[in-house]
């Protein structure tokens, strides 16, 4: 069975975080949604004020048990992931099997930061593109580096978009337009 860590803090895109998260459940595939938060709390305040309860801690993971990890943006969210040790540790030994998928400031503020692109192209926020290798950089709403395994998208309008992205390369296009068609997208 297919499974996904989605990370959550104080400030993640609270649109991204949910988008993700039910649009991989829809496709059937596990999802964890991990808090990064002190002390194991699992509850955080999302970038506009919404609400949002995690499954886990990060600190109670196997990163190796997970088939992709996702980074919904946000800011102070995406700061927050940057910040966190034990989130940047799983990310750097990330197998060779893993997809990696980040959305918004988070290619930027965590990615780029910590030095995981790679040569990858690469997409995020307009007011973060600065910060991202210029060579690199894909004005794409979603970019799929199969070589890489990374999957970057622009901001919360591209989260629908971004997640069956995520869905196709987890499973099939087949299963992403499974998804999508009852969604009744544009």
């Amino acid at each position: 069975m297919t499974k996904v860590m989605v990370a959550i803090a104080s400030g993640s895109e609270e649109i991204e975080a949910v988008s993700i998260i039910d649009v991989l459940r829809r496709a059937e595939i596990i999802v964890d949604v991990v808090s990064i938060e002190a002390n194991k709390r699992l509850d955080i305040v999302a970038s506009r004020g919404v609400k949002l309860m995690a499954d886990i801690h990060i600190s109670e993971i196997d990163a190796t048990n997970y088939d992709m990890l996702v980074l919904p943006g946000g800011v102070p969210g995406s700061e927050a992931f940057r910040d966190c040790e034990s989130l940047i540790a799983m990310l750097k030994q990330r197998n060779a099997k893993q997809w990696l998928a980040a959305i918004c400031a988070a290619p930027a503020v965590v990615l780029a930061e910590h030095n995981l692109l790679g040569d990858a192209a690469v997409t995020c926020h307009p007011g973060f593109q600065q910060q991202l290798p210029q060579n690199q950089l894909s004005l794409d709403r979603v970019v799929v580096d199969q070589p890489h395994k990374l999957i970057t998208s622009q901001g919360p309008g591209t989260a629908i978009e971004f997640s069956l992205a995520l869905i196709a390369q987890l499973k099939d296009q087949d299963s992403a337009d499974q998804v999508a068609a009852p969604m009744v997208l544009a």
